[in-house]
């Protein structure tokens, strides 16, 4: 019996491992530089097919406001530019989301009795 138990854990462990590595997801397209978004807008490239290429490579660019007007003057559409920092904003904003949901679980919400691992390290006291 016990034999049986063990076979039986070993193939689940087995098949565990050999199916987690399927779940692999492919590669993302390398993300277009600067210079690259200032060539496709050159070329006539529409800020649709641009702004496409952007999400499928999930690029952030964290640029300053003089290097965003010097893209403006290089001929990039206003639409790529606002989505550039658009979705800069909105990440940081998830960002901000998870350090602030992981601060509350760990420590426990201001008014509330704090979990028994994070009583003694609450900030609020």
């Amino acid at each position: 019996m016990h034999t049986l138990t063990l076979r039986r854990s070993l193939l689940l462990a087995g098949l565990t491992l050999t199916l987690g590595g399927c779940v692999t997801s492919p590669p993302l397209p390398p993300a277009p530089t600067t210079d690259e978004i200032v060539q496709m807008s050159k070329d006539g490239i529409p800020p649709a097919e641009i702004i496409q290429r952007l999400e499928e490579s999930r690029a952030l660019y964290p640029l300053k406001a003089s290097q965003l007007a010097k893209l403006r003057e290089d001929g990039v559409s206003d639409e790529v530019i606002d989505y550039m920092q658009q979705t800069l904003i909105e990440t940081e904003r998830m960002r901000e989301a998870m350090r602030e949901r992981d601060r509350m679980w760990m420590y426990g919400y201001p008014y509330y009795p704090a979990y028994p691992w994070g009583y003694w390290r609450r900030p609020y006291r």
